[in-house]
């Protein structure tokens, strides 16, 4: 008997225990419209709900009948009793067993005295509510508390202002995107922020509500027009001009004279740096010169030459744009590159000796003078190839004699460039480069567009081309003031999207239908195809291995799963493993006459583990509200499931430590992909280690990942980059 006994009691334990093991993450998967069903009158609900034992979930869902109802005195002591039982609100909170609900009895109760005009206690209310659980509905009746309050007291006087930390009123920049950073200040409450005509996402009113937008400029002035709301509908605009300058400052020299001085040799070196805008630093040989002007300045340097003869140039302007470059002085004969006379074959009657190599002439002066006595200068063969220079780069004249006729420039211009066949992940293409002629360099070409330049003797230039994907042929061309021209060998560049933005290698995720309950008129499919439409904004975030909802209604189908079972996580953990998805996304959509409220939930269909949980709310039910709604909700979950970059800094067993953590939105169970970046040149290229690491803990700045699949003969290494799946 006391054998018998034993067995019975832990029996159940064994079972639980099991239990346990296999299901998903505790979530509120159980909703109050399910758990009974009475009468539609007050006399109705009281009579056919059954209290059992006076739990608290009991007591919570009749007060959500009675307060759909509209009976909302009967509702007040059936919330009051609720949370007087559970004193806070949760989005998952454990009834019986492994029954766990959405529980919100501060928040209901907030909501009904709001609809008896108690605006004060249903502040408190609603205020306690989101101290402990957050959740749209409380929100949107929160700003409307406030707004009631604000209208009986008058304290609202003054319109919201804007005011903006990250660019100045008139700024210059380079990049074609800004990050707009700014907050909107009220006496009371900023309801809403407009960015370019474009209301941003936000859901509970604040007398500082801080915004974030990216803004795309176009070359030249921008005006970024912003408006500020409160809950009144007292507005400010306010107009932040911004200049986007992509043209780097055209560097020209017009002469290099070299002397000696005290034992050493001196270059005086003139010329002139223009910017569009404005002028910042300029810089010879590391030293940075003064510049007087605003967007011109000619100078006339004297620098002390190395043994090498290199001299450096760097010139940046306001934007950042920066035009540098080397240059290789010939002491012998000034202006002209020591690699192009090595080019010519000096031919001279020897019965009329010259000395050139003491002469201060420059390339056609030292041409005139072989002329004047008979010599014959030719280029070399082609089969010569190029010439090189000490660095390496590309130097290219075109092919064509030299005339005797002294007055006659028929010489073309030399180019040289960094350019070479690579492949590149990035989206532009810096060029950086120099062309020489000593009647001056009057044109430039990258890919037959003219580039900005001034004519000279030296002109340095920088561009930045903008890549398409795949091949690109990258073609430079020099002209000088007599039309001569040379253009360098075309270059292969290919443009490949790193592995990270494909949308394969992001997190593969479906959308299951989503649950409805009391639809009032709005089609769930019209719901479904905004969330997809609002989740395909950038940034992207997932990768949808499956779009259509036909498809997954079929599967459902034939699992035999019904509508009630569309909250459960265990249900979207099944059908993401018949669609290979490595999370699933679900949610329900409660709309009743007076407003409509979506959840949305990502839980990973390896781990169970529920990954991220949000909702939206609202009483406008327009095409145009649902959309910004869809908006809302795709970027709550994306911010709650953000892409997060980092490196590694410690390697221990079989994972390793990662410098960014819980305060960059890293969370337990987020996958992670491995890169190594190589040098390749002059370029960095972020190659993929054949490796997929999950994060298991977390802290405030860092986190420790273990891998979890690993293909590859690699191992990972400090400063390796990581990004989350």
């Amino acid at each position: 008997m006391n054998k018998k006994f034993k067995l019975i009691v832990i029996l159940p334990l064994f079972v639980l225990t099991f239990v346990s093991c296999v299901t998903v993450s505790n979530i509120g998967t159980d909703n109050w419209r399910d758990y009974f069903k009475p009468g539609s009158t007050k006399e109705e609900i009281a009579k056919d709900f059954n209290l059992y034992r006076g739990k608290w979930w009991n007591f919570y869902v009749r007060g959500r009948w009675y307060a759909e109802g509209g009976y909302y005195d009967e509702a007040i002591q059936d919330f009051k009793k609720s949370v007087s039982i559970r004193s806070r609100d949760q989005r998952s909170a454990r009834s019986y067993g492994l029954h766990f609900w959405e529980y919100f009895g501060h928040r209901e109760l907030g909501i009904v005295y709001y609809n008896q005009k108690k605006y004060g206690d249903a502040k408190k209310e609603l205020e306690i509510s989101l101290s402990t659980a957050d959740s749209a509905r409380a929100k949107f009746y929160l700003n409307k508390c406030n707004e009631e309050i604000l209208k009986t007291t008058q304290a609202d006087q003054e319109p919201p202002q804007i005011r903006i930390s990250s660019h100045a009123d008139g700024e210059i920049v380079n990049t074609q995107v800004v990050k707009l950073n700014g907050t909107a200040v009220d006496d009371c409450y900023v309801n809403c922020v407009y960015v370019q005509g474009r209301k941003l996402f936000t859901e509970l009113a604040k007398r500082d509500l801080a915004f974030s937008e990216n803004v795309s400029l176009r070359a030249g002035e921008n005006a970024i027009d912003m408006e500020a709301v409160d809950l009144l509908g007292k507005n400010t605009k306010r107009s932040l001009k911004i200049t986007l300058d992509v043209h780097p400052p055209i560097l020209c020299l017009d002469e290099i004279q070299i002397r000696q001085k005290d034992g050493k040799q001196i270059a005086t070196i003139k010329g002139i740096i223009v910017d569009d805008y404005a002028l910042k630093d300029f810089f010879i040989n590391d030293t940075e010169m003064h510049i007087e002007s605003y967007k011109e300045e000619k100078f006339d340097k004297d620098i002390a030459l190395s043994d090498n003869g290199k001299v450096s140039f760097k010139v940046r302007d306001i934007a950042g744009n920066e035009t540098k470059g080397e240059y290789q002085i010939d002491k012998k004969a000034s202006l002209w590159p020591k690699d192009t006379l090595n080019g010519y074959k000096l031919v001279y009657n020897v019965r009329n000796p010259i000395l050139v190599a003491a002469s201060k002439m420059d390339g056609t002066a030292v041409k005139m003078l072989l002329a004047s006595q008979d010599a014959g200068v030719s280029q070399p063969s082609s089969s010569a190839g190029l010439p090189q220079s000490d660095e390496g780069k590309n130097v290219e004249g075109k092919n064509q004699s030299v005339p005797q006729n002294a007055g006659t420039d028929s010489a073309p211009p030399i180019v040289r460039t960094d350019v070479k066949s690579a492949i590149v992940y990035d989206t532009n293409l810096f060029i950086s480069g120099d062309a020489h002629d000593d009647n001056g360099v009057a044109k430039l070409f990258v890919n037959q567009n003219p580039l900005e330049i001034r004519a000279g003797k030296h002109v340095f230039f920088n561009h930045l081309l903008t890549l398409n994907e795949g091949e690109n042929i990258v073609s430079i061309k020099a002209v000088d003031t007599q039309g001569n021209e040379t253009q360098i060998k075309p270059v292969k560049i290919t443009k490949k999207t790193f592995e990270l933005l494909e949308s394969d290698a992001r997190y593969t995720v479906a959308l299951l239908p989503l649950r409805t309950f009391a639809e009032q008129g709005i089609p769930s499919e019209t719901i479904y195809s905004s969330l997809l439409k609002a989740f395909d904004e950038e940034p992207k975030r997932f990768n949808f291995v499956e779009r259509d909802r036909a498809k997954l209604e079929e599967i459902l189908h034939e699992q035999k799963i019904n509508n009630t079972e569309l909250t459960s996580p265990d249900t979207a953990v099944k059908i993401g493993k018949i669609r290979a998805a490595e999370g699933m996304l679900f949610g329900s959509v409660e709309e009743d006459a007076k407003g409509i409220n979506i959840t949305l939930r990502l839980v990973d269909t390896e781990t169970t583990q529920v990954l991220a949980n949000a909702d939206v709310y609202d009483e406008d039910k327009s095409v145009k509200n649902l959309e910004w709604l869809t908006h809302g909700l795709s970027l709550k979950m994306k911010q709650q499931f953000p892409m997060i970059q980092g490196n590694v800094i410690y390697v221990s067993g079989n994972g390793f430590h990662v410098n960014a953590g819980a305060a960059s939105g890293v969370g337990i169970g987020m996958k992670l992909l491995l890169f190594r970046e190589i040098k390749e040149g002059d370029f960095v290229l972020k190659e993929p280690l054949d490796a997929i690491a999950r994060v298991v803990q977390v802290q405030p700045d860092t986190c420790f990942a273990k891998i979890i699949s690993s293909k590859g003969a690699e191992k990972v290494e400090k400063k390796d980059f990581v990004v989350t799946k």
